[in-house]
């Protein structure tokens, strides 16, 4: 999921770039493993921040009955719209 996230900016682009004008192999490898590697670190960090904020927050029942519901379909709803746009 990142990875098409990545893909569908301008971001990826410049954060790329370095890789691209690279005459070395090695180093295009380096740079590209560290940049996976620090993206999914910091993908893992954003997670486990919003999750530890979410598990001390209190949670009425008609929010955890409704919202993987209301979730889904509005993840349904725009991935259609993107893929029909």
């Amino acid at each position: 999921m990142g990875l098409i996230h990545g893909l569908t900016g301008a971001a990826a682009v410049l954060l790329l770039l370095p890789a691209a004008v690279s005459a070395s192999r090695m180093w295009q490898a380096l740079y590209l493993g560290g940049f996976v590697f620090g993206s999914t670190l910091a993908m893992a960090a954003l997670t486990a921040a919003l999750a530890a904020g979410s598990s001390a927050m209190p949670k009425p029942e008609a929010l955890l009955r409704h919202v993987p519901g209301v979730a889904s379909f509005g993840s349904v709803v725009l991935g259609s719209w993107w893929m029909l746009a």
